[in-house]
């Protein structure tokens, strides 16, 4: 049950450490959240364009944002923080 509550508050907190990281570089470095975004259309170009049938690549032009890939970018940023914060603890966690 433990692990369980520790995975997800690792995805929670990940989650919001992304988002908190995406405002951080729009606060202090716009531009290049700008740059970022134009990366994000781009990568969303490749994606609508693989040559899937309308019916599924209609889903993937309505659902998915430039700011969804943003802040799925970050999260993942987030993510490999905590990994390698928390690797240590958890080594000495595992000796116990």
């Amino acid at each position: 049950m433990l692990r369980l509550v520790l995975s997800i508050s690792n995805l929670v907190f990940s989650l919001i450490l992304g988002a908190l990281l995406m405002a951080v570089v729009a606060i202090y470095s716009p531009e290049t959240l700008s740059m970022m975004l134009g990366w994000a259309r781009s990568f969303k170009g490749l994606i609508t364009s693989t040559g899937l049938a309308a019916k599924y690549n209609i889903w993937l032009e309505l659902l998915l944002e430039e700011r969804q890939l943003l802040l799925m970018f970050f999260t993942v940023i987030a993510r490999i923080i905590l990994a390698v914060v928390l690797y240590p603890i958890v080594l000495l966690r595992e000796k116990t």
